[in-house]
């Protein structure tokens, strides 16, 4: 794999804090988005320039509640975070528990809560420690298991057919 330093990706939205860069080529990617699901995995692996890796985990959602929801996430906070209709995506649903209005029947400043993509990124020096970032899921009550979703495994797979390093 040639890479140049004009392999830099931007990542940036509006549920974060600052854009990050990356500085290499992306190795690997993995959805379970479906037809019809309003909430998915998104998985990237990039080689980065300086060597090592990147990992980019995205929580995706098309759904949007009301402003003062009641639905909540298993930490027992509000889902979603305070938007307006010029914030969602065309593909936008109403929550089915909350039911607020559709996206035509919204006026343009008044406040819902949409569930923003979420990020993490994780430093890997190695395949291995790549691997074990997104297989090792640590639990509340510190315990640890291994999962290997789809998403994983399709980044892995597609990461191994373009970095020898990942073939073992």
């Amino acid at each position: 794999m040639m890479m140049t330093d004009t392999d830099t990706v931007v990542i940036a939205d509006k549920g974060m804090i600052r854009p990050v860069e990356i500085k290499g080529a992306r190795i690997g990617h993995g959805t379970s988005r479906r037809p019809d699901s309003l909430a998915w995995a998104e998985i990237e692996i990039y080689k980065l320039f300086d060597g090592g890796y990147m990992t980019h985990r995205m929580g995706m959602s098309l759904t949007y509640h009301t402003q003062d929801t009641k639905c909540v996430t298993r930490d027992g906070d509000q889902r979603g975070d305070v938007a307006t209709v010029d914030d969602l995506p065309d593909e936008a649903e109403p929550c089915m528990r909350c039911r607020p209005a559709p996206p035509d029947y919204l006026g343009d400043s008044e406040p819902i809560r949409y569930e923003f993509p979420r990020h993490t990124f994780d430093n890997c020096a190695t395949p291995e420690e790549v691997e074990e970032r997104l297989t090792v899921i640590h639990h509340r009550d510190h315990g640890r298991s291994v999962r290997y979703s789809k998403p994983v495994r399709d980044a892995l797979r597609e990461a191994a057919r373009i970095d020898p390093a990942f073939r073992r």
